[in-house]
């Protein structure tokens, strides 16, 4: 425990400063527990041009996101109800969920993303999210009361308030509309994503950079390559005759080499041979104690600068189209407080219309055995990182 506040001081002092900031202004905020929400009209006008101007493909939209919803609902619930199976049948399984704070990797947890990219990222996704809800109501003339900010804790995020009696009372298929907009806006921000990577950042890193070589990024002491004389950072660009411009063709270079023959790399305009040795973890491959990456040179003046500018922008980007596709996902998991949740419930009231008592019952026990199942999945690694300890 003391080596997790040691590493995460500045994270927990962040924190705590944001917790305090929002207790000083308190008075501003309408309290709900520990959630604190910022109510303004921000946003309201905008939503209200984009819904009046483009109405009936918001609506087209709508109709498309209930399909994609439902479609995420059971994917989600599957993904959910096999990991919880698999942490208990399946030695060293990872869970596939874990909390979302930014700058802290929650023990037992293989998942941390920075603390300001990651603060960054979330509320744009949370953005995205609301403002989908909005625009979707006011194109079925649904009356937003407000939208603004809110801290659930340290985390900050972005909400948009309808009317919520109003929402009740439309009919279905509105209800789901407005109740998916909200997720299915944040899967086609996670696509727009990976459409950016393909058609623009693959171009643009081509028209920067090109591949030089192989660098290796760490050589092991007592195994073939350092024995040889490479030493890290080293640029490689032939091996065994074979020309190698990045980490594929250096993979490629080697795939049949086998343990106990040698190899000639040439790297930094000199002829190394490495006799290699038995992989450790696989005794039928090869190994010769490296681990590598591909070396990009600017095609231009600034072209380096300019790519790492780009690898910024990936990196981020990256982690919108991560945190929006779960976030999306998770949303749609029936859980009470979540869209999906909502979702389900005017299903299953729709079903039960003579008793709406027992649609409200079966919606209660659905929504606990899911709860039960995401918490399980959650602190299972918590469970067992404590476990560990003693």
């Amino acid at each position: 425990m003391a080596g997790f506040l040691q590493d995460h001081k500045f994270v927990l002092l962040f924190y705590l400063g944001v917790i305090l900031l929002v207790y000083l202004f308190r008075k501003k905020f309408d309290m709900q527990g520990i959630i604190a929400l910022y109510r303004t009209k921000i946003g309201l006008k905008q939503m209200e041009s984009i819904s009046t101007k483009y109405r009936e493909y918001v609506k087209l939209l709508g109709y498309i996101g209930i399909g994609a919803a439902y479609i995420g609902l059971v994917v989600i619930s599957v993904m959910l109800f096999k990991n919880l199976f698999d942490l208990f049948t399946v030695p060293d399984a990872q869970s596939a969920v874990s909390p979302v704070l930014p700058g802290i990797q929650i023990p037992g947890s293989q998942v941390k993303i920075p603390l300001f990219a990651g603060w960054l990222a979330l509320f744009i996704v949370i953005v995205v999210h609301e403002f989908a809800h909005g625009v979707v109501a006011r194109a079925y003339n649904l009356k937003i009361k407000s939208s603004g900010l809110f801290f659930l804790g340290p985390l900050m995020g972005a909400f948009v308030e309808p009317e919520e009696k109003e929402l009740r009372a439309a009919d279905d298929v509105k209800q789901y509309s407005v109740l998916a907009a909200g997720p299915f806006a944040n899967m086609l921000l996670a696509a727009l994503v990976v459409l950016f990577f393909v058609a623009a950042s693959a171009p643009l890193q081509k028209l920067f950079v090109h591949e030089a070589g192989v660098v290796f990024d760490d050589v092991l002491d007592n195994y073939p390559a350092k024995i040889s004389g490479i030493e890290k950072n080293m640029l490689v660009t032939k091996v065994n005759d074979k020309q190698v411009s990045d980490i594929k063709d250096f993979i490629k270079a080697l795939e049949h080499v086998k343990p106990g023959e040698e190899v000639k790399i040439f790297a930094d305009n000199k002829e190394f041979t490495a006799l290699t040795v038995a992989n450790p973890k696989n005794n039928k491959t090869a190994y010769l104690g490296i681990t590598g990456s591909t070396k990009f040179e600017g095609n231009f003046l600034y072209g380096d600068i300019l790519y790492w500018l780009l690898n910024i922008l990936n990196n981020f980007l990256s982690l919108v189209g991560a945190l929006s596709l779960g976030i999306g996902l998770i949303n749609l998991f029936p859980i009470f407080i979540t869209d999906g949740a909502r979702m389900v419930q005017v299903s299953l009231l729709a079903l039960n219309k003579k008793n709406s008592l027992k649609g409200m019952s079966l919606w209660k026990k659905v929504n606990v055995f899911c709860l039960v199942i995401l918490l399980l999945g959650l602190f299972f690694p918590l469970i067992k990182w404590i476990g560990n300890l003693f």
